[in-house]
């Protein structure tokens, strides 16, 4: 297997998919009509099992990961060899394919436009991953994050092994140790309060999470740093 605070944002018009090797990117994608698709253990399990699959076989890092019923979140950074655009369309086609004909089904599984939005690295990165790992405890699923099994939360706060997951710069920089990392990480997760946990625009329809400086290079399609503070 190929190795693997507050945000200020843009409120500029949505571009053009901006797709760089270079880039860290949140990802999400959605059922088609926001259906329960991932319904049982299995359907999960198995799209996990894709996921790897199509890691091995285009190399990108996979930094953190929620699935949920209805959609699912990928923190990850693209292959230098192969495009997101082709990662993601491998993978979404393969999932639905098994979907489909494990249920005897047919029609569009996933919204025809998944959302890819460039992260920038430092606090931003480390804000993003935990808006990621809270979200079943939005959804009112589990009543703290280890509760929730497909996520990369057991790995990054637990120390479960997981072969999916790369450690993110900014995850690294919590500890000498993976310890002390779990245990930092888990503290910042579990440290905002419920009642000020939201589903936040800023991390799942604009056009980028990080500081103005780094929006105005994006849209000006500049080669960007993703360590860039």
């Amino acid at each position: 297997m190929c190795g693997h605070g507050n945000c200020c944002i843009s409120v500029m018009s949505r571009p053009s998919r901006l797709q760089s090797p270079n880039l860290h990117y949140h990802v999400i994608v959605r059922c088609n009509n926001q259906a329960y698709r991932f319904e049982t253990p299995e359907d999960f399990a198995i799209y996990l099992n894709i996921l790897g699959l199509v890691q091995k076989k285009h190399c990108f890092k996979l930094f953190n990961y929620e699935l949920m019923n209805t959609h699912l979140h990928l923190f990850l950074q693209p292959s230098q060899t192969t495009p997101l655009a082709k990662t993601m369309q491998l993978l979404n086609w393969m999932y639905a394919l098994n979907y489909n004909q494990r249920k005897n089904r047919k029609g569009h599984f996933w919204l025809e436009r998944y959302q890819n939005i460039p992260v920038q690295s430092g606090r931003y990165a480390l804000a993003l991953m935990r808006y990621i790992n809270r979200n079943p405890l939005r959804g009112n699923m589990v009543e703290y994050p280890g509760q929730w099994q497909w996520s990369g939360y057991p790995a990054l706060a637990m120390g479960k092994h997981d072969p999916l997951i790369t450690e993110h710069p900014i995850y690294l920089v919590l500890g000498p140790n993976p310890l002390e990392r779990q245990k930092k990480y888990r503290e910042y997760v579990n440290r905002m309060p419920s009642k000020k946990d939201r589903r936040n625009l800023k991390f799942s329809e604009e056009n980028y999470i990080g500081s103005e400086n780094f929006g105005r290079r994006l849209m000006g399609r500049e080669i960007i740093k993703i360590t860039e503070k």
